[in-house]
């Protein structure tokens, strides 16, 4: 072989494209439940606190004087066991959660209904369950009964 006829070799550089373009895909595709996913996190985490009607709950609840009694002074939201809400045309929207609470005497539940009227919200009922599975109507400062027909005081 002579000089003008040499062959010469070219590595060319390694191509990742489909590797690349397959992740790229699968990105977009997951993005929508990766953000589902992180606002529900950080709503059940943090952000039921924000809700003006969690707000007023919490507020009425820190200055009820059952709850008080109940749970002892203060009373701390730790977080948040469930959520619900529906919106119906021409009826409105309801609401229904259930937070965890804490205080010196131990720690409860308060279930909250609520519902809106135009732009007003409406607190349907307040229903605590106390440490020992004692539960009252916060609404109307009364203890319920727990279906035997005693009522817990």
């Amino acid at each position: 072989m002579s000089e003008s006829q040499r062959i010469v070799y070219v590595e060319r550089p390694r191509s990742h494209g489909c590797f690349w373009g397959c992740m790229g895909v699968l990105l977009l595709v997951s993005l929508p439940f990766i953000f589902a996913w992180g606002y529900g996190s950080w709503f059940l985490w943090r952000g039921f606190h924000d809700t003006a009607m969690t707000r007023a709950a919490i507020e009425m609840t820190e200055r009820d004087g059952l709850a008080r009694r109940v749970l002892g002074r203060p009373i701390l939201v730790t977080g948040m066991e469930g959520s619900a809400f529906s919106f119906v045309t021409g009826v409105g929207a309801r609401n229904q959660f259930v937070l965890r609470l804490e205080g010196p005497r131990g720690q409860g539940r308060l279930a909250v209904t609520a519902h809106t009227e135009g732009r007003e919200a409406k607190i349907d009922g307040l229903k605590l369950t106390g440490p020992n599975g004692e539960q009252y109507d916060l609404l109307h400062h009364a203890p319920l009964s727990d279906g035997s027909g005693a009522v817990p005081i």
